[in-house]
C-alpha cells in the first residue's frame, strides 16, 4: 500500500467518524395555548429541595404562562462513552387547563343524555323502593381558578370530573333526601331534592375551582320494578278519565242551567205579556160597562152606526121589512119577512 493510499483511507476514516459521530440537531420544539386555555410551564428538573413546593397553588400559580406560544427548552444528556451518544430531554413540561363549559345530562336510556351507557341517578326511598332520575349540569372553570384546579385533580380534565366526582356528589346528595320520606310522599318532594343538591354541590365544588352554573332535575321516576311503574301509569290513567268525566259532568249540568234558566225567562216574558193583556182587556171592559150607562156614549155609537150605514148604502131602499113580536124588541126573534112595494119615481118625487 502506497503513502498516498494510506493518507486517502485515513481522510475517509475521519470522515466518516465525523459524519456518523455528531449529535442531534436540538430542533425547536413550540406548543400552542388555546384561547379557552391556561398554561403552566412546569420545570422537570431543579433543586431537589424545592420539590416540596410544587405542590400549593400559590407555586402553580406563579408557573402561569402569558404567551400563547411557548418553546420548550431543551437539555443534551450523555448516554454513553462517545460525545455523541446521548439525547435531548425537555427540561419543562407545558401543561393546559381547558376552562370551557361542560354539560352533561346523566340518563338512563340510551337514547338520551351525554352518553350511551346508563349514567342515571340512582336512588332509594325511605321504604325501598329503587328508582332513577335525570340530573343535567353545566360546569366551567374561571381563569383566577385555574391554578386551584390544577393543583387538586392534576392531569384530570373537566369533563373527566363532571362523570366522577361531580355526578357522584349529586348521587350522594339526593340519596339523602329520597331516604327520608316513602315513595307516595317522594313524588312530591322533586324540588326539595334539587333545592338540597344545588346548596351542597355548588359550593363544594366551587371550592376546588369549578364553577357550576346549572343543576337541573328532567324527566320522572324510572323505577327498577317495571310493575311500579305500570301500576303508576294505570292510576294515572284512571285518574285522568276521572277529571273529564268531572268535567263532562259539570258542563253538562251548567249546559242545563242555562236551559232553565231561559225557559223561567221566556215563563217569566209570557206571564207578563198575558198579565199585561188581560189587565188591558179588564180595563177596556171596565171603561165601556161605565161608558154604556152615559147617554152620551149612546148617542155617539148611534151615530157611528148611522155613519157606518150612510157609508155603504148604495141609494136603494129597503126590499123587506123583518116584523118583530111583541115585547122588548132586543130579546124577541123576528116573526115575519114582508116584501115592501117597490118605490117609484113619481112617489118619490111627491
Amino acid at each position: 500500500m502506497t503513502r498516498q493510499t494510506l493518507k486517502l483511507l485515513v481522510t475517509l476514516t475521519l470522515v466518516a467518524v465525523m459524519t456518523t459521530g455528531c449529535k442531534p440537531y436540538d430542533k425547536p420544539e413550540f406548543e400552542e395555548i388555546d384561547t379557552s386555555e391556561t398554561g403552566f410551564l412546569i420545570p422537570l428538573e431543579g433543586d431537589t429541595t424545592k420539590q416540596q413546593s410544587f405542590e400549593s397553588e400559590t407555586y402553580l400559580d406563579q408557573r402561569k404562562v402569558a404567551a400563547k406560544r411557548v418553546e420548550i427548552p431543551h437539555r443534551w444528556v450523555q448516554t454513553g462513552r462517545a460525545w455523541w451518544a446521548g439525547q435531548w430531554m425537555d427540561m419543562v413540561r407545558l401543561v393546559k387547563v381547558d376552562r370551557s363549559p361542560v354539560t352533561r345530562e346523566w340518563t338512563a336510556e340510551a337514547t338520551s343524555g351525554t352518553s350511551k351507557a346508563n349514567q342515571a341517578i340512582w336512588i332509594e326511598s325511605k321504604d325501598s323502593v329503587g328508582f332513577s332520575v335525570g340530573f343535567n349540569c353545566t360546569a366551567y372553570i374561571q381563569e383566577p381558578n385555574t391554578a386551584k384546579f390544577l393543583y387538586m385533580y392534576r392531569s384530570k380534565s373537566l369533563a373527566d370530573m363532571m362523570d366522577t366526582e361531580v355526578r357522584a356528589r349529586i348521587q350522594s346528595v339526593a340519596a339523602e333526601v329520597a331516604a327520608e320520606y316513602d315513595l307516595d310522599e317522594l313524588r312530591s318532594k322533586k324540588q326539595e331534592i334539587i333545592d338540597k343538591v344545588r346548596t351542597d354541590v355548588i359550593p363544594f365544588f366551587e371550592q376546588r375551582g369549578i364553577s357550576i352554573t346549572t343543576i337541573g332535575m328532567f324527566g320522572g321516576f324510572t323505577y327498577q320494578n317495571v310493575a311500579i311503574q305500570n301500576a303508576i301509569d294505570e292510576t294515572f290513567v284512571a285518574q285522568q278519565l276521572k277529571v273529564v268525566a268531572d268535567a263532562k259532568l259539570k258542563a253538562q249540568l251548567k249546559e242545563n242551567e242555562v236551559i232553565e234558566l231561559a225557559a223561567k225567562a221566556e215563563a217569566n216574558k209570557a206571564e207578563t205579556i198575558a198579565t199585561g193583556e188581560a189587565a188591558a182587556i179588564t180595563k177596556v171592559a171596565e171603561a165601556t160597562s161605565k161608558a154604556q150607562k152615559d147617554p152620551l156614549f149612546i148617542q155617539l155609537r148611534l151615530l157611528e152606526v148611522e155613519n157606518a150605514r150612510i157609508a155603504k148604502w148604495d141609494g136603494k131602499y129597503p126590499v123587506y121589512m123583518m116584523q118583530l113580536g111583541q115585547g122588548d124588541t132586543q130579546t124577541q126573534a123576528p116573526q115575519m119577512l114582508l116584501q115592501l112595494p117597490p118605490v117609484s119615481a113619481t112617489s118619490v118625487s111627491r
